[in-house]
């Protein structure tokens, strides 16, 4: 077969399956997703279906799975009109905080690259291993640490998921309706408060004794804002330490949360239960407590009762795919889990030519 009828077989292939896990599934959407413009992207398209509406769930699941998308979206904002198309009939009521966080954006991040040539060109693959994980997971907790003790919001105002992909989405929609008006200036200060943004040291380790000099002072873990922030990476740290060590011990504390997410007010985040379209894992909800066990493993797909034949487009050695260890040829046949195959073809490293 020629690289146009495998591309196109492994494209039904893989709608054929998630069209029928649409047809079991029911997705989870907020309470008031009637408020909320929903985006889409097939497999036959680059194109995003736009502007859609529903009032009940299971609208939404029949046109879902009318539809199989590669990628499914509900808004972080709340419209009055929200199936209008011109975005200023829309009628913004407000926007969620939205934080996204990839592994691969991380310092320390070391994905492994794969380049793959088809007839369309080459490109870069990246596969993002668990040693990146991990730092998004530190990333995450620190993230929901700020949002709890520094901005005063609660544990059920907070929602954390699993992107599907390369890291986490966390959905605040707070009960204080202020927070959802807030302006994308207003966001954009958040954003730099995580980041450590034109951050004063004098105002964090600097302090004024009776006498009115000025000392270093170790922050403590009883303190607020960025001291207490501090204080968890500083123990067994003395003063000269701190002297010598501050910035490297900022940079530490620093939350790596992409900043355009966050300052869009009509920001689209993933629907949770839908399946990313990058590597056919559910989008889940995730408690904070979850976090630290959380792997990147076949239980994540929901196809995990088959197996197929794949044929790599590139060599690939030692890779680890979803707790799986493989090495591939090009252009020789292989067979191995169905969700390790979507993993594979959604990242152009193989085609599916059959389903067992």
């Amino acid at each position: 077969m020629s690289h146009q009828e495998l591309s196109s077989k492994t494209k039904n292939i893989i709608k054929g399956l998630f069209k029928e896990y649409y047809k079991k599934i029911d997705l989870r959407v907020p309470e008031d997703f009637i408020l909320r413009e929903f985006a889409f992207q097939t497999f036959d398209s680059e194109s995003y279906i736009r502007h859609k509406s529903f009032n009940n769930p299971s609208t939404l699941k029949e046109y879902i799975t009318s539809i199989t998308p590669k990628h499914a979206y509900f808004s972080s904002a709340l419209y009055r009109e929200p199936s209008a198309e011109n975005m200023d009939e829309k009628g913004w009521l407000g926007s969620d905080l939205i934080f996204d966080i990839d592994a691969n954006e991380i310092p320390g991040c070391n994905p492994m690259k794969i380049s793959v040539c088809l007839d369309d060109g080459c490109d870069d693959v990246e596969l993002i291993n668990d040693e990146c994980l991990e730092l998004a997971k530190e990333h995450e907790e620190e993230l929901v640490e700020v949002l709890i003790n520094d901005l005063g919001f609660k544990y059920d105002e907070i929602e954390i998921q699993f992107s599907g992909n390369r890291g986490f989405h966390t959905r605040v929609h707070p009960k204080d309706q202020s927070w959802l008006s807030l302006d994308s200036s207003a966001r954009r200060e958040i954003v730099d408060y995580l980041r450590g943004v034109d951050l004063d040291l004098r105002y964090i380790v600097l302090v004024s004794s009776k006498s009115k000099k000025i000392r270093l002072s170790l922050p403590r873990t009883d303190e607020g804002g960025w001291r207490r922030r501090l204080a968890k990476k500083l123990i067994n740290t003395n003063v000269e330490d701190l002297k010598n060590k501050l910035n490297e011990i900022i940079s530490r504390c620093v939350v790596r949360v992409d900043e355009k997410v966050t300052i869009d007010t009509s920001r689209l985040i993933r629907i949770q239960e839908s399946l990313n379209g990058k590597t056919g894992l559910r989008v889940v909800k995730l408690d904070i407590k979850d976090l630290q066990n959380f792997k990147l493993r076949e239980d994540l797909s929901p196809f995990t009762n088959y197996t197929a034949l794949i044929i790599p487009t590139t060599d690939v050695n030692n890779i680890n795919i979803l707790g799986y260890e493989l090495s591939l040829m090009k252009g020789m046949s292989y067979k191995v889990p169905t969700s390790v195959a979507i993993y594979l073809a959604l990242s152009k490293l193989a085609y599916i030519s059959k389903v067992i």
